[in-house]
């Protein structure tokens, strides 16, 4: 009898896949590979697609936050981005974590089926999503023929990006493609603001470094560059700096709760919970279903209600039609998508204070869902906490050493920890947009815990190189 698990190891074998190395790379034949991986992804985000209508003006002003955590940019190669690999890992996570698909990730061949499915999905997401932008009219209105080139050129960049995503997991490159290419998007947007040369309209450089050197230089005044709307400025130089150093010092907070060996009493230490225990996966989450908000409303728009004068199809999304009709640029002018889109600068929040409000207390409200979705689904409940430490052979000091008891005593700290840290997160992707930190709120936060992350890899690799017996110990 034919197995669901058998079919999909069949369909999964008649994917593109790379194969492991044949031999542990040694760490700067890593650093090769993974360097080689970033450079076709820069190149590719700088590629327009062929036959798409003013792609390189889509590119530069399609000011979305889903550019930052999907890495893509529109009108590139890159248009789709890391979008279908996140959203494919996102859908099979809850799926998992629901128990609707039932796999045990610690043992090897569940998580290979895991992986299997996870490209699967990531496949016919890029399908779907490049058919619903190249015949949608999003990036432009053009005859079948054009869209169908477009078509394919998503499909074959999009399958490219999923085949270096697997490379560098596999063990050619270091940490994750999806880390690489996000973190990446983010230093370079921050480098281009820090940097660029390029002259604006007020006669300033656009990198805000540049042109207070400018300034400096030829006496022009600096009160201009103080407040520049969405271009850098002063404003967010700083805040980006002070943003940065709260993300380290939140990222080093931890809540520490007291425990001790069971069998041996007098070993007490303590069991540490990070402040931010759901890290960034709640804006993650809340920023994806906006985006998808705003994309869903600004296709049916171009569709059906051009004019705005469907008042049911307003209630989802009022677009500029000015815009569309000459710039192809959509600016959301009421209904949720106009709400759930950011107001991007303080001028923004200025102009209108009750989408500015409005937008935070949403981005809040849907981060504090997802937290405690996340927490129940993801294995970082009480329940499962309590169940880890039992195994390890760990009790809290004075209380009897149940499962339940225990996880009484933790869920006064997770609860209180998921909260806060849902509000901390969703409040710096929110002040980071409206004080024009670049690279964005949630650009920040991303590449902090990235690089923190590529900083651990980095030890762990550079010890186990030193030390092989390590890699024996480590499981390597």
């Amino acid at each position: 009898m034919v197995t669901a698990r058998d079919v999909i190891q069949s369909i999964a074998k008649r994917f593109p896949e790379i194969s492991k190395p044949q031999r542990r790379l040694s760490l700067g034949e890593r650093f090769i590979w993974t360097g080689i991986v970033l450079v076709i992804y820069v190149l590719m985000s700088h590629t327009f697609l062929y036959g798409v209508p003013q792609a390189a003006k889509l590119a530069q002003q399609n000011p979305i936050i889903l550019n930052i955590i999907f890495a893509q940019r529109m009108g590139t190669l890159t248009t789709l981005g890391i979008g279908p690999i996140v959203t494919a890992g996102i859908i099979l996570q809850l799926l998992v974590g629901a128990q609707i698909i039932r796999l045990d990730l610690s043992k090897s061949e569940d998580r290979a089926l895991f992986t299997a499915l996870n490209k699967i999905f990531a496949v016919v997401i890029t399908i779907f999503e490049a058919a619903v932008f190249s015949y949608s009219g999003w990036l432009g209105h053009m005859d079948f023929q054009t869209a169908t080139l477009v078509f394919i050129q998503l499909l074959a960049a999009t399958t490219l990006i999923v085949l270096m995503d697997e490379l560098v997991q596999k063990g050619w490159g270091l940490g994750s493609g999806v880390s690489l290419f996000i973190a990446v998007g983010v230093a370079e947007n921050i480098i281009v603001n820090l940097f660029s040369p390029i002259i604006l309209p007020d006669g300033y450089y656009q990198g805000i470094i540049l042109a207070l050197i400018q300034a400096a230089f030829t006496g022009m005044p600096i009160t201009p560059l103080l407040v520049r709307g969405q271009f850098p400025d002063i404003l967010g130089l700083v805040s980006t700096f002070c943003l940065l150093f709260l993300i380290v010092y939140l990222e080093a907070v931890r809540v520490e709760v007291p425990i001790q060996y069971a069998r041996f009493g007098g070993f007490a230490t303590k069991y540490p919970i990070k402040f931010l225990y759901v890290s960034n996966i709640p804006v993650i989450f809340a920023s994806t279903v906006f985006t998808n908000i705003y994309y869903l409303s600004s296709i049916i728009w171009s569709r059906f209600n051009i004019n705005n004068d469907n008042m049911f199809l307003n209630i989802l999304g009022m677009f500029n039609s000015t815009a569309y009709t000459h710039d192809r640029i959509f600016q959301p002018l009421g209904g949720l998508a106009y709400y759930m889109t950011s107001p991007y600068n303080i001028y923004g929040v200025i102009h209108d204070p009750i989408r500015g409000v409005v937008y935070a207390f949403i981005m809040i409200g849907f981060c504090l869902l997802f937290a405690k979705f996340w927490v129940d689904i993801a294995g970082l409940s009480p329940e499962k906490v309590a169940e880890q430490l039992i195994q390890a052979g760990m009790q809290v000091p004075g209380f009897r050493r149940a499962p339940p008891i225990i996880a009484n005593i933790i869920r006064r700290y997770i609860s209180t920890v998921t909260i806060l840290g849902a509000i901390i997160v969703a409040l710096i992707a929110v002040l980071g947009d409206y004080f024009n930190v670049f690279g964005g709120g949630i650009g920040i936060l991303l590449l902090t815990g990235i690089l923190y992350q590529y900083y651990q890899l980095l030890v762990r690799e550079r010890l186990t190189e030193m030390y092989p017996a390590l890699s024996r110990l480590l499981g390597e």
